[in-house]
C-alpha cells in the first residue's frame, strides 16, 4: 500500500484541508461581481460571470466536492482519473457499438461540455482560482482534455452518420457510412486543421459542427496551450520549496 501511494502521490509535504468546492465558487462569484480581484466590463464581465455561475452545475464540480476535503493531493488525483475515465468512455462506446444511442451523445455532450468550461475557466477565470500545483500537469492533463474533446467530436460524427438513413443523402463525401476509426481519424484531421479533402462534410449540421471544432481547436492549441507552455518553469505554491539538483 505505501508502495502505492507513493507511486502515484510521491513525497508531499503535509497541507491544510480543502475548502468547500461550492463554498470557494461562492467566494469566487462575489470576487467576479464585485471586482475584487480583477476589474473586467462588457463581453469579458458577461463570460466570466457565465463562467462562474454555469461551474455550480458541471458534474466536474460535483466530483470535486465529493471526493472530499481532506487533502488537495487527493482531490487533484480524482480528477485526473475522471479525465482519464472520459477517455475509456468513449473507447467504450465505440466497442460496444453504440454509436446509434442517444443516451450516450447526450452523455457525451455533458462530458465535453464540463471540459471545454473548465478550459475556458482556466483562461478568463485564472485571477480566482488557487495557482496551479504544477504547470507541467496543467499542459498534461490540457492534452488530456483536448484528446478527450476530439473524440466527442468523433462520437458525434458516428452518431449522425450511422443513424442516418441509408436511402437519404449522404453526410459526408465519401458516399457511404464512415466506420467508427474513420469518423475519429476526421475528427483528428479537423482538430489539427489539415484538411486532407479525403473525407469532407456534406450535411449542413456536420459542417455547422466542424466550424464548431475548428474554433475550439484554434482556442485550445494556440491560446490555452501557448499561455502554460509560457510559464513551464515557474515556480508554484507546491514547488516553490523544493530543492533543485544538477
Amino acid at each position: 500500500m505505501n508502495f502505492f501511494t507513493k507511486l502515484i502521490m510521491g513525497t508531499n509535504r503535509p497541507e491544510s484541508k480543502p475548502r468547500s468546492v461550492y463554498l470557494k465558487e461562492t467566494i469566487a462569484f462575489k470576487q467576479i461581481w464585485n471586482n475584487k480581484s480583477y476589474n473586467d466590463f462588457g463581453l469579458e464581465r458577461m463570460l466570466r460571470l457565465v463562467l462562474i455561475l454555469s461551474s455550480f452545475i458541471m458534474p466536474g464540480t460535483l466530483i470535486r466536492q465529493l471526493c472530499g476535503r481532506k487533502q488537495l493531493l487527493i482531490r487533484k488525483v480524482v480528477i485526473e482519473g475522471y479525465s482519464l475515465f472520459k477517455i475509456g468512455w468513449y473507447y467504450f462506446l465505440f466497442e460496444a457499438d453504440l454509436t446509434t444511442s442517444t443516451t450516450a451523445l447526450v452523455i457525451s455532450l455533458v462530458l465535453t461540455i464540463d471540459t471545454v468550461h473548465f478550459m475556458f475557466s482556466k483562461i478568463f477565470l485564472n485571477d480566482i482560482h488557487k495557482q496551479p500545483i504544477s504547470f507541467k500537469r496543467t499542459l498534461l492533463m490540457t492534452l488530456i482534455n483536448i484528446l478527450e474533446v476530439i473524440l466527442c467530436f468523433g462520437f458525434i460524427y458516428s452518431y449522425i452518420d450511422d443513424t442516418n438513413p441509408i436511402t437519404s443523402q449522404m453526410v459526408f463525401s465519401s458516399g457511404h457510412h464512415l466506420s467508427d476509426l474513420q469518423t475519429v481519424y476526421f475528427s483528428f484531421v479537423t482538430s489539427a486543421t489539415i484538411g486532407y479533402g479525403d473525407i469532407a462534410p456534406v450535411a449542413p449540421i456536420l459542417v455547422k459542427l466542424v466550424l464548431v471544432q475548428i474554433m475550439l481547436s484554434l482556442f485550445f492549441l494556440v491560446i490555452v496551450i501557448t499561455t502554460i507552455t509560457n510559464r513551464l518553469h515557474d515556480d508554484t505554491f507546491y514547488n516553490k520549496q523544493k530543492d533543485t539538483y544538477r
